[in-house]
């Protein structure tokens, strides 16, 4: 069974919007790869662009220990300049794999 943390899901935008200005990291299951996109489409609602910079790190978490790791986005908040990050995982692929029944339904 894979380690987890807590990861938010494409939907709890203000969530992770919070955290990144706070100065988490926050952690989000992503299900098709066309969910980054909106992630960051949403994101930049709320201030928040992409860095233009080294923008992807694929190797910050230790895919050993976290093999559904996909990468670590930096991002910039529009109005600081502050430095930010959020790291996209795959959601699991069924329930043995991660999410309670109750999401299932």
């Amino acid at each position: 069974m894979i380690k987890r943390g807590f990861r938010y899901q494409t939907g709890e935008i203000d969530e992770v919007a919070k955290l990144l200005k706070e100065g988490n990291i926050p952690e989000i299951d992503i299900d098709f790869e066309y969910e980054i996109q909106e992630v960051i489409s949403d994101l930049s609602s709320y201030g928040f662009e992409v860095a233009t910079d080294n923008a992807y790190d694929y190797d910050a978490v230790d895919k050993i220990e976290h093999p559904d790791f996909m990468f670590r986005l930096k991002m910039v908040e529009k109005s600081t300049g502050k430095i930010c990050y959020l790291d996209f995982y795959e959601g699991p692929k069924d329930q043995e794999d991660g999410y309670d029944e109750i999401w299932w339904g």
